[in-house]
């Protein structure tokens, strides 16, 4: 996994306070703020929630210093899930459904960067070495620079594994059980991961692997072809 020098220069700004870039500081630049905040409201108005914000974060991996150029901008917005509703199960799915809605019917993007949003409770924790809060124009977590140690030749070897699992559960009958069931396989497997050593886990990195070519993608549009013909009449 590649750990860059300094981070993405299309949304931040570096400054270096010695010759050698030792000391240094990064702020976001002003246009990207602006544009992030436009998208940010757009989405809360969207969830037509009365509960104030407690937040709006940037956070993953174009916050740090492992993006590549298909990394999305994560965009947290947090709420005090206590206030908006007291039953959190129905908050949750209340949130989940509005931001996959958002996401789908939106392309939106930064300097090429595709744009997602999410909608979080306040209280839960955040497994990312690199937080900024857009709202109040400061670093809640600055990330650090440094080259975890990753085993790549496993991380290549579970992609593929799974790669293969999906490509082979599309080319047989009655297949959205078992689609779903990797599906949620995949999902848990990543959170783990994120829990147990954040983002540079194996298991994030293999998620992000998935992600990046597609394969996550993929598995969604066979979930919803299948789930769609199991409902209609030919």
């Amino acid at each position: 996994m590649r750990v860059n020098r300094i981070l993405n220069e299309k949304i931040w700004d570096t400054v270096c306070d010695d010759p050698d870039c030792e000391v240094f500081s990064v702020e976001i630049k002003p246009d990207v703020r602006k544009a992030l905040l436009k998208i940010a409201y757009e989405f809360i108005q969207s969830l037509d929630v009365k509960t104030p914000i407690v937040d709006i974060i940037f956070t993953g991996s174009m916050a740090n210093y492992n993006y590549t150029g298909q990394s999305d901008i994560d965009l947290h917005i947090l709420y005090d899930f206590d206030e908006v509703n007291p039953d959190q199960d129905l908050v949750k799915q209340f949130m989940d459904a509005k931001r996959r809605i958002w996401n789908s019917n939106h392309d939106l993007k930064v300097y090429g960067h595709d744009v997602e949003l999410y909608p979080q409770d306040s209280k839960e924790p955040h497994h990312s070495t690199g937080i900024f809060s857009v709202l109040k124009n400061k670093w809640v977590l600055m990330p650090l620079r440094s080259s975890p140690l990753i085993d790549e030749e496993n991380v290549s070897k579970k992609t593929d594994d799974l790669m293969n699992r999906i490509d082979s559960l599309t080319s047989i009958q009655n297949k959205i059980a078992g689609l779903k069931s990797l599906k949620d396989k995949i999902m848990k497997m990543r959170k783990a991961g994120l829990e147990r050593e954040g983002e540079f886990s194996e298991e994030n990195l293999v998620f992000k692997n998935l992600r990046n070519s597609g394969y996550i993608g993929k598995l969604n549009d066979i979930i919803k072809s299948e789930y769609d013909d199991s409902l209609s009449l030919i």
